[in-house]
């Protein structure tokens, strides 16, 4: 990173680091500062890690309105405590699929957990487990910066939809992700009939389109 980065932090989705706008629940990175605490209105940001130049926060899932300002505590020039204050626009959802630094997206064989890419790609049929942030509000209601409970977790508040080539999938399950806190885990199933190759995947939710992701199909 540029050293001048440091300081003008960036707010960006860390599922792909790309800018977009908050929901609640959402998991952000913050590029450029080490965050130590953080809030949103009366609501408390929760720090889930911070390195040298980079923070990753969640959005408490209470925020609503149409903007999001954040105020966060980071090392200054100094090193002394500062305070700055950073917005953006704020959705009922903003939904997109984690990717990994190389640009892989995390999508999984439902039955096997294998992930799929280029070497293992998806057959037809199959139910595919996409993991994702930024899909909004739960049902029933769960705690900012707890990781969602492994029985039952809760269930995406919105309608969620997945296409694949721009085709609607059927979607089996949206919920947190189980362990994890800020991801979902979204399943859907592939068609009976595919065309061999890659395709492009994308999940929809509040009416919102996420980042397109692509996976590898076999016949």
């Amino acid at each position: 990173m540029a050293p001048h980065r440091f300081f003008h932090p960036k707010l960006v989705h860390a599922a792909d680091l790309a800018s977009r706008p908050a929901s609640p629940g959402a998991l952000l990175s913050v590029l450029g500062r080490r965050v130590s605490q953080g809030r949103a209105g009366a609501w408390e940001v929760p720090v889930l890690a911070d390195s040298g130049s980079e923070s990753q926060i969640q959005v408490p899932f209470e925020v609503s309105g149409t903007w999001l300002t954040l105020v966060l505590a980071t090392a200054g020039r100094a090193g002394e405590l500062e305070r700055i204050s950073v917005g953006l626009a704020l959705r009922q959802a903003a939904p997109a699929i984690l990717v990994d630094r190389d640009g892989t997206p995390m999508v999984l064989d439902a039955a096997s957990g294998v992930l799929l890419d280029a070497m293992t790609p998806a057959h037809p049929g199959a139910r595919i487990q996409i993991l994702a942030t930024g899909l909004g509000k739960v049902r029933p209601e769960w705690p900012s910066g707890l990781p969602a409970p492994l029985e039952n977790p809760p269930r995406v508040a919105t309608e969620v939809r997945v296409y694949l080539d721009r085709a609607p999938l059927e979607v089996t399950r949206a919920t947190l992700a189980p362990g994890y806190v800020g991801f979902y885990l979204v399943e859907a199933r592939l068609p009976d009939v595919v065309n061999p190759g890659p395709a492009e995947l994308m999940i929809e939710a509040g009416g919102e389109l996420s980042n397109r992701a692509r996976i590898y199909l076999e016949p």
